[in-house]
């Protein structure tokens, strides 16, 4: 059986009801999710420059234990130098083995700078590993309070999500696919995510453009389905949409969420 244009244009209508309500249920939600994703990236980012960090100090660490080490093993040379010369019997072999322990020393010397430099260093990189870890320890835990306000709005929805999301699906059921498609092909280029517009004054309820005589006379005629000149929204009269109706849906505000963080604070 043929389904009247009157008929088609309900059912659009209906679809838009229900996509409003799921609308302004996610605006609920304002922008908790994204600021939830941002902050899972921003702890993923502070917890690899963490690693980093210790691991340039573990380093500098190991170059530190090393310069001590040498400077252990130079000593030694410099004390079985002066063994040394303390059994020369000429000036050449005296003058070989001083100028082997001044090496020594000066060996020393370098590793005993290296060290302080090294030290300067892990200083450093353990102030900037403080506050990072610091930086850390905040956005996790700005992530736990996000991530309970987001579960607890979205369990107090859940059970009206589920049901709108129930109704949706039979509504669409309703439609020919033909006009499902168009009504969300409309759908996603309107910011507003109003794709039947009821006529409100004579205008277009979603770019408030002013509709001909005519091409109202047309709507109101239901003998087929027409968009708007203006912004290609399907246009519906007062009979299908039932202007108080819509702007019920309109006027919902999404004050919860907003109550909740000024609550926060």
């Amino acid at each position: 059986m043929d389904v009247t244009v009157e008929k088609k244009l309900q059912d659009l209508w209906k679809l838009q009801q229900i996509d409003n309500k799921l609308d302004n249920l996610k605006a609920v939600l304002g922008e908790l999710p994204m600021e939830v994703s941002d902050l899972e990236d921003d702890i993923a980012g502070f917890e690899t420059r963490v690693n980093h960090i210790q691991e340039e100090i573990t380093s500098l660490d190991t170059e530190v234990a090393n310069k001590k080490l040498a400077i252990k093993d130079f000593q030694r040379l410099i004390d079985k130098y002066e063994d040394q010369l303390n059994n020369i019997k000429n000036s050449r072999e005296f003058e070989a083995i001083d100028k082997e322990k001044e090496i020594a020393g000066l060996e020393i010397l370098s590793a005993e700078k290296k060290i302080r430099d090294f030290v300067k260093q892990i200083d450093a990189k353990n102030e900037v590993l403080t506050s990072t870890k610091a930086a850390l320890e905040s956005r996790k835990a700005d992530l736990e309070f996000k991530k309970a306000e987001l579960t607890e709005i979205e369990k107090e929805n859940e059970e009206e999500i589920q049901k709108l999301n129930k109704d949706r699906e039979n509504a669409a059921k309703k439609l020919d696919e033909r006009y499902f498609r168009a009504y969300h092909r409309i759908r996603e280029n309107m910011k507003n995510g109003v794709a039947v517009a009821p006529i409100v004054r004579g205008s277009c309820g979603g770019c408030f453009s002013k509709i001909p005589p005519q091409r109202h006379s047309d709507i109101r005629a239901h003998y087929k389905i027409i968009d708007c000149e203006h912004c290609g929204r399907i246009m519906v009269d007062q009979h299908v949409s039932g202007i108080a109706a819509f702007a019920e849906v309109k006027e919902e505000k999404p004050t919860r969420r907003k109550m909740r963080l000024t609550t926060a604070k």
